[in-house]
């Protein structure tokens, strides 16, 4: 028996774009982390049929019913663990077959959305995956179900309560909720916001070293740069100083950056949000996520401190409206996703934190430091970097701040730029935030961005899987 239900207009535009080049890896997502202990892995199977009872969209499928994209909750998942044993290999092949498995195609209508791969070694050594695709899912709920998993496995071996948080609503009411805010006077107010925050603008685009192909290749790889520990340490005090979030003074950093890359004066880019406002979904799994657009518009006389005061402000009427649909926006403005682009904007800027995050789960999805081993639930677990979502856009930017690191990945659409590119503006990101950290008064028209720093960042390539 299964039970159709709605989509969201996130589901509906994952749904085209998967229709579109079904084989593309841009929209997977997922978290690995490493297990150093011995796994039972018979336990960790019947784990993750537990796993799928909790949380329904792991029983869920997509298609289409009467010209429209649904979803279709089953009484029983199709999720089983895939675990391959594997012989004494290295850590190149571990790491490829993670990547592939990570970036393998989902058969949506028939499988679902998600997989769990557990890979075993000899030496006790092991890589435990958490894949799926962004129609069902996001980093938060990434995060849910590992959580969920572990302390589901931990209670197996021991015998005890996982402990699990109740869970109160479902993603139906999400949906309903969207459904009646855009059918409001509210929503119709929410879409003006937006028209007046794009109107007389254009995207960000960097001069691409390659020429664009017709059809985006919805493919690429991720070139990763951390901050300087210093800089990083300073950065909070910094930005309460100058009376802004963290991540309004690193975004104002990154608009400078732009600004002095493309000599556009006025542009827009996108960043990805959060639509978990209420309790009820903090532990939910499925797309909560939006994107809004952040316009800059930057004079000679124009200071990262001014660049981050309106990120600020920007953010504090954009949170208001976060519910509106950027699909929706794009259509309304006559950009509407074309061969699976959305052309609003080209370069998107995002921060990711651990700080949401249950204390003893933060270390663990520190992909800042790989090498920590930290004890969940009675497990030995360390972090396991992946690459993904890379060639969505001509550039995505992830921040991601550790409780000491700050590390930053730049994930770039293969098919228009070269990696030294890449590295070339990602160091001089990291040379725009010091300055900006050090002194955010400092006019960007004149700030020193090309000046080596000195002890410039290496970065790091995180080897992702073609489309």
């Amino acid at each position: 028996m299964t039970d159709t239900r709605p989509l969201s207009h996130g589901q509906e535009a994952q749904w085209f774009l998967h229709q579109l080049v079904p084989g593309a890896t841009a929209y997977l997502t997922g978290v690995a982390v490493r297990i150093r202990d011995a796994v039972d892995v018979a336990a960790l199977g019947r784990v993750v049929e537990l796993l799928a009872v909790r949380h329904e969209m792991l029983r869920s499928t997509f298609t289409t019913d009467g010209g429209r994209p649904v979803r279709r909750v089953r009484e029983t998942s199709r999720l089983r663990l895939e675990h391959h044993a594997l012989g004494a290999v290295g850590e190149e092949e571990l790491r490829g077959r993670v990547t592939a498995a990570l970036a393998a195609p989902y058969r949506l209508d028939e499988d679902g959305a998600f997989r769990i791969v557990l890979w075993t070694r000899p030496d006790g050594d092991a890589v435990l995956l958490v894949g799926g695709h962004h129609i069902a899912t996001d980093a938060a709920s990434d995060a849910v179900l590992l959580r969920d998993l572990l302390r589901l496995y931990a209670s197996c071996a021991t015998g005890t309560d996982a402990r699990l948080p109740v869970l109160r609503g479902g993603f139906d009411e999400e949906v309903a909720k969207e459904r009646a805010l855009l059918a409001s006077p509210r929503g119709a107010e929410l879409g003006r916001h937006w028209q007046r925050i794009c109107h007389g603008s254009a995207a960000a685009e960097l001069p691409t070293d390659l020429p664009r192909p017709a059809t985006p290749s919805l493919s690429g790889a991720t070139c990763r740069v951390a901050v300087p520990a210093a800089t990083a340490a300073r950065l909070r005090e910094a930005a309460r100083t100058a009376g802004v979030t963290p991540f309004a003074l690193l975004l104002g950093a990154f608009q400078g950056l732009l600004y002095r890359t493309t000599r556009q004066r006025d542009f827009l880019i996108g960043c990805p949000v959060t639509t978990r406002m209420s309790s009820n979904s903090l532990h939910l799994v499925g797309n909560f996520i939006n994107t809004i657009v952040l316009r800059a518009a930057i004079e000679p006389s124009t200071s990262f401190h001014d660049l981050a005061v309106a990120v600020a402000e920007q953010v504090r009427t954009g949170v208001d409206a976060i519910r509106y649909p950027f699909s929706l926006v794009a259509r309304d403005l006559g950009r509407a996703p074309a061969a699976g682009r959305a052309r609003a904007y080209a370069i998107s800027f995002n921060m990711l934190s651990t700080a949401h995050l249950e204390p003893a789960l933060r270390p663990v999805l520190d992909t800042g430091r790989p090498d920590t081993t930290t004890d969940y639930a009675g497990i030995a677990l360390r972090p396991y970097p992946l690459p993904q979502q890379e060639g969505q856009l001509d550039l995505g930017v992830d921040v991601v701040q550790g409780p000491s690191t700050l590390t930053c990945d730049f994930r770039y659409d293969g098919a228009l730029f070269e990696r030294a590119t890449v590295e070339r503006l990602a160091r001089h990101y990291v040379r725009a935030v010091e300055i900006a950290v050090a002194d955010p008064a400092t006019r960007v028209a004149r700030a020193p961005l090309w000046a080596a720093a000195p002890a410039a960042p290496p970065t790091t390539d995180i080897q992702g899987v073609s489309a």
